[in-house]
């Protein structure tokens, strides 16, 4: 599961301080814990900005069996990078406010977010729940299943 933050996890735009920040992480939290833990992978332009430890701390408690940050570059070009150093990556979702930055033909789903609602939006979580009720469980072992979303 590809995601962004602004937009998905809070408002996008708006003065500083109007929002409070990962608002919308609960809402997250709360889709992942009744589902097999998934990678997360953070797209997002605070990747640019802010140390990956500290992005992996922000996402602290969700159900993730990895989480990982794709590397410098437009999201798309960013996440096909990844992708093409993850073969095993099969299938996956892309959670984000500004989905003209995807073309049609992205190998991807991806769920489009009103940007003053992000993921709190129902519509948004039905259909980040019916992607996650596609997912196949990672082995405990680390080896890939057949068909696995990751």
């Amino acid at each position: 599961m590809f995601i962004d933050f602004d937009g998905v996890l809070h408002p996008a735009g708006g003065s500083v301080g109007a929002c409070l920040p990962f608002e919308w992480l609960s809402d997250l939290k709360a889709l992942l814990s009744a589902h097999p833990p998934v990678r997360i992978v953070v797209h997002s332009s605070w990747r640019l900005t802010y140390p990956h430890e500290e992005i992996r701390e922000f996402l602290s408690g969700l159900n993730a069996v990895d989480m990982d940050i794709v590397g410098p570059g437009e999201k798309r070009q960013a996440i096909t990078a990844y992708l093409s150093v993850h073969p095993e990556i099969e299938s996956g979702l892309v959670i984000d406010d500004e989905p003209s930055e995807f073309p049609v033909e992205f190998p991807l789903q991806v769920v489009a977010c009103d940007p003053a609602t992000g993921i709190s939006c129902q519509y948004v979580q039905n259909q980040v729940t019916a992607w996650l009720n596609h997912t196949k469980p990672i082995p405990l072992d680390g080896e890939k299943l057949s068909g696995s979303a990751w």
